[in-house]
């Protein structure tokens, strides 16, 4: 017999004559192919699976919460716009007072230097001249204001500035950007923030109060005045500051803050009211 042959004992295929071989029962056919795999059903496609419940709760939650820290952090921003800056020393933020509404310098000779602003309103000599030693700007900013003469502008995140030659004193200009806060809230949430930055924080005085004898009319009723002193890092010296805030004629709420050595108040105040007797919207 020739050929291969099925050798059930040894369970192989074999040559014929290759040795002894016991047949039996025919062998089982020889297989050409695998069995075909066993087909598993097609997943099923859809749109992306839904969430546990419970989840979309503590979604809802984180994004509330996010939204939380947005606003406080929004409000750290206008905060630390009234503060002038980073560090523990920053520049001064808004400051005034119920007290006595500001009135220039006694004696103060009046100065020819004061002009039309950009604003259009009424010329110097029809608001009465400005004391000698200020000038009125035009600040690139969208406003008008009369500074001391010799000041220098800077410009930052925090505000629109005009610094004297030490650096001692200053006037800062700023929007207000809170939602829906009032002069005398704004005022008194930067009050609390101040506390915990400024170092020998003292609230002087806070309250409603409205626009200063000689103000222009750009400045409202709408008017609250927070009076602060603290211990300045910077000029190794106590610092007092009057923060003004109000509601412009346009509805826009701007804090105009005058800055100075201790020592030398009132002379913020009179400073206070120089500048708002220029203030415009240009």
């Amino acid at each position: 017999m020739t050929g291969r042959q099925w050798n059930e004992e040894s369970q192989r295929w074999e040559e014929a004559g290759s040795g002894p071989a016991t047949l039996s029962s025919p062998p089982p056919p020889r297989p050409d192919f695998a069995p075909p795999p066993t087909s598993w059903p097609e997943p099923e496609l859809s749109g992306p699976a839904a969430p546990p419940a419970g989840r979309n709760r503590r979604y809802a939650l984180v994004l509330a919460g996010a939204a939380v820290v947005g606003a406080a952090v929004a409000a750290t921003v206008v905060l630390a716009g009234r503060d002038g800056g980073a560090g523990p020393d920053r520049e001064p933020t808004r400051a005034a007072s119920a007290a006595a509404s500001a009135t220039p310098s006694p004696g103060a000779s009046a100065s020819a230097s004061a002009s039309v602003s950009a604003s259009g309103s009424a010329s110097g000599s029809a608001r009465g001249a400005l004391p000698s030693g200020y000038r009125e700007v035009t600040d690139a900013s969208g406003f008008t204001l009369a500074v001391p003469d010799g000041w220098r502008r800077s410009e930052s995140e925090d505000g629109v500035f005009y610094k004297s030659a030490d650096k001692a004193s200053l006037v800062q200009v700023f929007t207000v950007t809170e939602a829906d806060a009032t002069p005398l809230a704004s005022l008194r949430a930067a009050s609390e923030a101040l506390a915990t930055s400024h170092r020998g924080y003292e609230e002087v005085s806070l309250a409603e109060t409205a626009a200063p004898e000689g103000a222009s009319d750009e400045v409202t009723d709408d008017a609250a005045e927070l009076v602060y002193a603290y211990d300045s890092d910077e000029l190794d010296a106590r610092r007092k500051v009057i923060d003004f805030s109000f509601t412009a004629r346009d509805g826009t709420q701007y804090a105009v803050l005058v800055a100075g050595p201790d020592d030398e108040w009132p002379v913020q105040r009179d400073r206070l009211a120089t500048a708002l007797s220029r203030f415009g919207v240009v």
